[in-house]
């Protein structure tokens, strides 16, 4: 019992640590190429509205960087197949199946492989 109970320590332990990297990388690291993006960008161009431009697409990104997964789960919720059939979800939905034929290669005069 005593293996057990180390095991799921362990696992918290390193679910914690997971964590705080998670956030270290979408805090620290994304704020660091936030300013860095608009830093190159005015050194490069010297205008104030690429470097605004820079800021407002760095500042778009880590927006959906921070909240991927409300974007992951409103997918299932916004497209719908048609006919009024209800949402997609789980990657499941309708399908449509073709049949085809197979090509008759004894018309051509080639080889066959």
């Amino acid at each position: 019992m005593q293996d057990m109970l180390v095991l799921a320590d362990a696992i918290t332990d390193t679910n914690a640590l997971g964590v705080r990297f998670r956030d270290l990388l979408t805090g620290t690291v994304m704020s660091v190429m936030v300013a860095l993006s608009v830093i190159v960008t005015w050194n490069k161009t010297k205008s104030m509205l690429a470097a605004g431009a820079a800021l407002l697409g760095a500042v778009a990104l880590w927006y959906a960087v921070m909240n991927a997964v409300a974007f992951r789960d409103s997918v299932g919720e916004t497209i719908r197949p048609g006919g009024g059939a209800p949402a997609v979800t789980e990657g499941r939905g309708p399908a449509v199946v073709r049949g085809v034929e197979p090509a008759d290669v004894s018309q051509r005069g080639g080889e066959v492989l």
